[in-house]
Parts: structure tokens; C-alpha cells; sequence
């Protein structure tokens, strides 16, 4: 599953609102650590993660950014070329099936990544970062948590519809979802982590975000339909009193894991 640089550009400004206190945390770990720092993104996109946390983690820093997406890569090495005490490698791979890593780094990052992959992929890196200690800095994972403002009576078969298709076959297989959270907080503690969690919610509001609030809305209406094509008058109706819409949270948490 990918996502066009168009919707990554959109969604920014709400993902970087939404930034919890472990950047912070994760920043000044990083100084007790080696010169160059290396970091490997997974699911990188256009480099998000890494234009978020460079300034606040101390230089040289060499970041490898995975994806599965060449296209957004490319994108990721052009938006970084003039960063300086930074060098960003690209790795166009499937981490379905591909190696984590040839070499392990000195940490991991990833952002929105988890709710999309599977509890084998989640299970496999917790391994992987154990057996190194490696810590892991994982942002924006998806919690199930969904309001829409007004409220609407329709509103709460619409959540379970969108958790339901969340937990649907991604790339990765039978995708976490909306516990992804859990799982990852569970998972990583298994293998001996101790895991700090903080609340990044994102809070869009119209008409600051008013691109963003209606590609949301437009997608989950989408995903709506494939779960109850029985319900597609409903469904219409929901998305067309939505266009007055005033804010939608949407639940997400951050993760820590240290060993």
C-alpha cells in the first residue's frame, strides 16, 4: 500500500501539530550515541520522519530511508539534498519480505507505518531490535479513536466501518488497525523494551484544514462503502452533512522503545 506525495504534502502540517514530547525524549538519547548517528526511516515516504527529527538531533546524522514506493524516494532525496550534516541513502525494498536491515543502525524511526502492517511484521522487527537493542522511535500510529464535530447519528456505524476495512489485507497481510497501538506497546514490551507512549492526536479544524478535513472524509466515505455497500444511501447522506463539518479528531499515539 502507498500513498501520493500529494496526500503526504497535505497531511504535514496536521503531523507536525501533532508531534509528542518523545521527539524530544528520542533527541537527547541520541547524543549518548555515535558519530555519525544511523538511522534507518521505514516507510519513509518523502522523508518526513527525517526533516521532522534532524533538527532536533545533533550532527552527522546519516539516514537510510526504506520504502516500497521508488517514486516517493525520489522525491525524499530531493527534499533533503541541502540539509547540511545530513546524507540520506534511499532502499527501495519490500519489507514484507526484504531484510530489515544489512547492517544494524543506531535507530529506528517510522511514522503512520504501523497500523498498516501485520502482527508478523511488527513481531519480526521487535526481534530484530532486541536482539541489537536498538531503540525505536514509531509516531503517528493510528488508536481507532475517530469524532467528527457536530456529531451525527450515523457517526458511530461510520467508525466501525473505517476500523473494520483498517483492519482489512494491506501489503503486510491482515493489517493491525486500530491496535496497532496496543499491539505495539505489547509486542515491544515482550521482547523486553521499556516503552514510553504519548497521545499525538491529530485535531483538524475548517477552515485551517479544510483540504485535509475533506480528503479525510471523502476517503472514509470510500472505505464506508466497501465495508456496507448495503447502506450506500446512508453513507451519501453522512458524507453530504459532513460538508459542514467544524473538526475531526483523529486518535493517534506515539511510541518509545529503549532496551
Amino acid at each position: 500500500m502507498t500513498f501520493s506525495a500529494a496526500w503526504l504534502a497535505m497531511r504535514s502540517g496536521a503531523d507536525r501539530r501533532a508531534r509528542s514530547p518523545l521527539v524530544t525524549h528520542f533527541a537527547k538519547l541520541t547524543d549518548t550515541l555515535r558519530r555519525p548517528l544511523r538511522v534507518i526511516d521505514l516507510g519513509s515516504g518523502t522523508g518526513a520522519t527525517v526533516r521532522e527529527l534532524f533538527p532536533h538531533i545533533r550532527p552527522p546524522q546519516d539516514w537510510t530511508l526504506v520504502d516500497a514506493d521508488a517514486d516517493l524516494l525520489q522525491v525524499a532525496q530531493k527534499n533533503l539534498q541541502h540539509y547540511q550534516g545530513l546524507r540520506v541513502a534511499t532502499h527501495h525494498a519490500d519489507l514484507t519480505v526484504d531484510p530489515l536491515w544489512s547492517e544494524p543502525p543506531d535507530a529506528v524511526t517510522a511514522s503512520a507505518l504501523f497500523d498498516l502492517t501485520s502482527q508478523a511484521f511488527l513481531d519480526r522487527l521487535a526481534e530484530a531490535l532486541a536482539r541489537h537493542r536498538i531503540p525505536l522511535l514509531a509516531m503517528l500510529t493510528f488508536d481507532g479513536r475517530l469524532r467528527v464535530e457536530p456529531e451525527h447519528p450515523f457517526d458511530g456505524a461510520m467508525i466501525d466501518a473505517f476500523n473494520a476495512h483498517q483492519r482489512g489485507m494491506k501489503s503486510f497481510g491482515r493489517a493491525l488497525g486500530p491496535d496497532a497501538a496496543g499491539a505495539l506497546t505489547d509486542t515491544l514490551q515482550s521482547v523486553g523494551a521499556t516503552v514510553e507512549v504519548a497521545d499525538s492526536p491529530w485535531t483538524l479544524t475548517a477552515p485551517l484544514d479544510a483540504d485535509l478535513m475533506n480528503a479525510k472524509l471523502d476517503g472514509w466515505a470510500e472505505t464506508a462503502l466497501e465495508i456496507m455497500p448495503d447502506r450506500a444511501g446512508e453513507i451519501r447522506a453522512w458524507r453530504e452533512a459532513r460538508r459542514d463539518a467544524s473538526a475531526i479528531f483523529v486518535g493517534h499515539s506515539d511510541h518509545l522503545a529503549t532496551f
